[in-house]
């Protein structure tokens, strides 16, 4: 199941959650498992997620690592993101498309460590960039709010 960014927006609407938790992992790969800071920064992504802006927040100090990440994506976020208006990636920042969605390369770094939970076309990724052939029993995606 994947959760529009308009679904996000009508639940903050009902929950007024601060945070996000970020946590995927592969059996044959790595985890990724961060939460949103509850400070401005952190602020920033839950209001770009939930579309009450569509200004691309940092990603470097937005969030904190949790307990059993060893994702290379989580040490790198000065080279997140992409620039939709001027092409360039690697700005620190979070997202991809223009449309901010959850399961849409919300965290990645170009071409490297990407989180994407895609199911067509099969991106099930978590800092990799392998497609979806490389899913085993026990891999998961989840998105929290808090």
């Amino acid at each position: 199941m994947v959760l529009a960014t308009s679904a996000l927006k009508e639940l903050r609407k009902h929950l007024s959650f601060t945070q996000l938790r970020f946590h995927c992992s592969k059996r044959l790969g790595r985890t990724f498992h961060v939460t949103t800071v509850t400070n401005s920064t952190g602020k920033a992504v839950v209001q770009y997620f939930s579309r009450q802006t569509d200004a691309k927040p940092y990603a470097c100090g937005s969030f904190v690592r949790l307990s059993g990440d060893n994702s290379f994506l989580a040490g790198d976020c000065a080279n997140w993101g992409l620039n939709t208006s001027s092409g360039l990636y690697k700005v620190d920042k979070w997202g991809h498309d223009v449309v901010p969605e959850l399961y849409r390369y919300p965290a990645f770094i170009s071409h490297l460590y990407h989180w994407s939970a895609l199911p067509h076309p099969h991106r099930w990724e978590c800092d990799d960039s392998v497609d979806g052939s490389t899913l085993s029993s026990g891999d998961f995606w989840n998105i929290y709010v808090r």
